[in-house]
């Protein structure tokens, strides 16, 4: 309803709420989503248009023995250009970052430095199938309630009152172990109430240290397991595929057992220290009513066939990821399975567990309904991510195609002298991935870290375990930031709660973040030695 005239008169002449109502439109007119949305095309247009380096006309030259238009030479910046853009447009939010990753396939398209088909193609990767798989069974695990029961089971295996290693029981290992469903994000919404709850019972307070330590607690597990299966996060996914891209190295199930695993544990329990050594606890000992977690178990009952059927769906999704790397081992030992081995790794790559656990979700019934219901299935996949992911794919294609990446791996490598180590490369990929973590989300730094990464090592000529550790490390770095609510979905739901404080998260974050960093560069080459 309109206001009447001589109120509509009092505004104008000078009314406070006149004047409030202007700053706030002005302050509205300049907020981070509008600055965002002007500030990525125009980068984009300056880079665009700006006269070409010497250096980087000689690198597009070289790769390109047809280089000689003006819109080829300026094909590096127009890639760095779409980069910018995308990043901006990701990292401000202005608008939501699925739609923000077809700008690339659109831009490399027009301007010919890829195929209207391979741009396209890469919304299609087989590997997004993969994506879409661990969302299917989040989503079945929610369903059938099967999540909250691992969560309860796993907070009744302690029987003693030590705080620290009650939450360690109650809220790290839960949500670390639910990461096998393939959803950090899921996991924690999972375990956030049963947390809830288990402090309820015990009498400790909203506002007392413990009841901040347990959350900081249940969110940087989260992260760690982030780095635990090849499915539990997007980068991940991100890193095998560039290893396949760059290197020809298909980095199975059962690689990454052996080289992200291993750096899982290690943050689950350096961040469990870390937690509990900075926040300090007053509580010396924690006394939770068991009685009430059990009746809540019982409410439960046994085993219903939806649950057991989902559990049926994810051993054998497993199992079918990891049986084709046994095979592969086994025979190099017997020769008579390298036939067979060799079939495997094309009938059965990672993707037809995934399309097959997505089939069984829609077409297995339990009590007349299917385990899920086509809605329940579209609903489930996150299309954000996936559209996301295909326009990362996309991206790094026209950045490696247009010459940029190869531009900036020579620049990088020039700063860190002649013949830079192998070991240098790593930890500066690292270093990449990490630093963009705090920049953009975790899959957009892996979208742009991880053929950074690629481009560096094969520009130092690197092979085999050397040229993909700066991948691989480049990828799992992406896992590691968790100092601030923006970095990361689990970091963000614990703050939302009101018992972490934004500078105790930070402190923590920064130190546990620094660690698993450090441990990473000084192991990670190790592990992915073993792959050799």
């Amino acid at each position: 309803m309109k206001p009447p005239a001589h109120e509509h008169t009092m505004i104008h002449n000078g009314d406070p709420k006149s004047k409030h109502s202007r700053v706030h439109q002005v302050g509205k007119l300049f907020d981070k989503r509008t600055i965002g949305l002007v500030l990525g095309p125009l980068l984009f247009l300056v880079l665009a248009l700006m006269p070409v380096p010497d250096s980087m006309a000689e690198v597009v030259t070289g790769i390109n023995s047809e280089a000689g238009s003006e819109m080829t030479l300026r094909a590096p910046q127009v890639a760095l250009g779409t980069l910018l853009w995308v990043l901006v447009w990701w990292v401000t939010e202005c608008v939501p970052l699925g739609l923000a990753a077809l700008l690339p396939p659109i831009v490399f398209s027009m301007t010919r430095i890829v195929t209207w088909k391979t741009a396209l193609t890469a919304f299609t990767d087989p590997i997004i199938w993969i994506f879409m798989a661990g969302f299917v069974l989040a989503a079945a695990f929610r369903k059938w309630d099967l999540d909250r029961r691992i969560a309860l089971r796993l907070g009744l295996l302690y029987k003693g009152s030590n705080p620290m290693i009650a939450a360690f029981f109650v809220a790290s290992l839960p949500v670390f172990i639910l990461t096998l469903t393939g959803s950090i994000t899921a996991s924690t919404a999972v375990v956030f109430p049963f947390l809830i709850a288990y402090l309820s019972m015990a009498g400790v307070k909203s506002g007392s240290r413990y009841s901040e330590a347990t959350m900081l607690v249940l969110a940087q597990a989260a992260t760690a397991g982030a780095m635990l299966l090849l499915i539990s996060t997007p980068p991940n996914l991100i890193a095998k595929n560039t290893a396949l891209e760059y290197a020809s190295a298909d980095l199975t199930f059962l690689d990454w057992l052996v080289v992200g695993t291993p750096h899982a544990i290690i943050g689950l329990l350096v961040t469990w220290i870390v937690v509990f050594k900075v926040v300090k606890p007053e509580e010396k000992t924690i006394a939770a009513d068991k009685s009430k977690m059990i009746a809540v178990a019982k409410q439960l009952g046994r085993m219903s066939r939806g649950e057991k059927v989902v559990a049926g769906m994810l051993v054998l999704a497993v199992s079918l990821w990891i049986f084709p790397s046994i095979v592969k081992i086994l025979a190099h030992s017997y020769t008579g399975l390298q036939g067979f081995s060799a079939d495997l790794s094309v009938i059965m790559p990672e993707a037809m567990p995934a399309v097959l656990v997505i089939l069984l979700a829609g077409l297995i019934r339990v009590r007349g309904e299917p385990v899920l219901k086509w809605d329940e299935i579209a609903r489930g996949i996150d299309w954000n991510v996936v559209f996301l992911f295909g326009g990362g794919i996309a991206l790094g294609i026209g950045l490696s195609e247009s010459g940029f990446a190869t531009w900036l791996a020579d620049g990088v490598a020039a700063s860190m002298g002649e013949n830079p180590s192998a070991w240098a490369i790593y930890a500066m990929s690292c270093l990449l991935g990490f630093v963009l973590t705090y920049a953009a989300s975790n899959t957009a730094a892996a979208l742009i870290s991880c053929p950074i990464a690629a481009t560096l090592a094969l520009g130092a000529g690197l092979t085999g375990p050397d040229l993909l550790a700066p991948i691989i490390g480049a990828g799992l770095a992406c896992s590691i930031s968790s100092a601030i609510p923006s970095t990361t979905p689990p970091m963000a739901i614990v703050y939302s709660s009101g018992y972490v404080k934004i500078w105790t998260m930070f402190k923590v974050g920064i130190i546990s973040d620094l660690i698993r960093l450090g441990a990473l560069v000084a192991l990670g080459p190790l592990f992915v030695s073993l792959l050799a």
